[in-house]
């Protein structure tokens, strides 16, 4: 390895190192109280190490959410060939449960929601590069299923709020509301249902 690449591959260890301290500091006593020294100290890295890598506590916040919906986008919206609708409508609302749980999520919509008041550009940020721009791989994901002829010719930016809207009756509403909500056990079923539903409106 070169000088050059394991410069890189530490840099980017370091990185890695701070978005996880970050976050943890972030869902444990939200953004306000989120002090950039100690987020520092947990990543095990300098003060100043932490500032050449996010300038101010807003662009590390808005990594660690960059990051969250990447990982979503990641494991969402894989190539549909050889799958019903059904069965990629299964991925879809499997992948978008496992993220909001697993993935800490609605933890965070929730330290979101609670800025609002003070930092409202936060819950902007997120609903423009998070919400809406999930919306549209969603919308891309459903466009190609009318294509294939799988899905009947409609409006898929309204069915898919119609589709998400159902899901997230059970995956989004009750966590945020109840800071030690878990995953139901008959989730699968659940979201199966919702897509079940969503499939006799606008299955071809």
């Amino acid at each position: 390895m070169g000088l050059a690449s394991y410069r890189k591959s530490i840099s980017e260890t370091k990185r890695a190192s701070i978005l996880a301290a970050a976050r943890e500091n972030f869902l444990t006593g939200g953004y306000s109280r989120a002090a950039m020294a100690d987020i520092a100290r947990d990543a095990d890295v300098s003060t100043a190490t932490l500032y050449k890598h996010f300038a101010s506590k807003d662009a590390l916040f808005a990594a660690i959410v960059a990051d969250a919906y990447t990982a979503t986008e990641n494991s969402l919206f894989t190539d549909i060939d050889g799958k019903s609708a059904r069965q990629v409508l299964r991925d879809v609302g499997d992948a978008y449960a496992t993220q909001q749980f697993d993935g800490r999520m609605n933890e965070l919509l929730r330290v979101v929601i609670a800025e609002v008041p003070t930092a409202p550009h936060l819950a902007r940020h997120v609903y423009e590069n998070g919400v809406l721009a999930r919306y549209e791989q969603l919308i891309s994901v459903l466009d190609a299923l009318v294509k294939r002829g799988d899905l009947k010719p409609h409006d898929t930016a309204e069915s898919a709020r119609h589709l998400a809207g159902m899901v997230k009756e059970f995956v989004v509403w009750p966590a945020l509301f109840a800071p030690r909500f878990e995953k139901p056990a008959d989730l699968s079923a659940k979201i199966g249902a919702c897509i079940d539903a969503y499939l006799k409106i606008y299955g071809a």
